[in-house]
């Protein structure tokens, strides 16, 4: 826990720098983005909006310099889970400040999955409610990864 929390820290400062709780994107569309905050990261996120008269909303986003897939609610996350195409839903109970962070491996699977797939299902169990399931076309997603990666790498 200690890990996530020190190696988190700069992660969480990222997400809230660069917008990632939907105010600077589209809706419904994954988008590649860069921030200078606490160091270099690119990454790939979607804001997924929930079509719910609650204005219930989440956000995924990758990572590429910390590697890692995470899901921010508007809220205290418990557990959040992602699910591709008819593959199994995935979960991470690794939360903290609203949002829920997948661990190296499970985020790599994960990312394996998204690459090839075309679709999610993502939910998140807030303290008192459950946010989702929402679905998001991964349309764009590969695309999106492909210049995140080479913006973390300089190129």
């Amino acid at each position: 826990m200690k890990r996530f929390i020190a190696g988190g820290l700069g992660f969480l400062a990222t997400v809230a720098a660069s917008g990632a709780f939907g105010q600077d994107q589209p809706p419904n569309k994954w988008v590649m983005y860069c921030t200078q905050e606490g160091g270099r990261d690119c990454g790939v996120q979607a804001t997924i909006d929930g079509n719910s008269l609650l204005g219930q909303f989440l956000v995924v986003r990758y990572s590429a310099a910390y590697r890692k897939l995470s899901v921010v609610g508007d809220g205290q996350g418990v557990q959040a889970s992602i699910q591709v195409d008819s593959n199994p839903f995935i979960s991470t109970s690794i939360c903290g400040q609203g949002i829920c962070q997948y661990n190296t491996g499970k985020s790599a699977q994960l990312l394996g999955e998204m690459r090839s797939g075309s679709q999610i299902q993502v939910q998140i169990q807030l303290q008192n409610t459950m946010a989702g399931p929402f679905q998001q076309t991964l349309s764009g997603f590969d695309n999106e990864l492909q210049k995140a990666l080479a913006a973390q790498r300089g190129g």
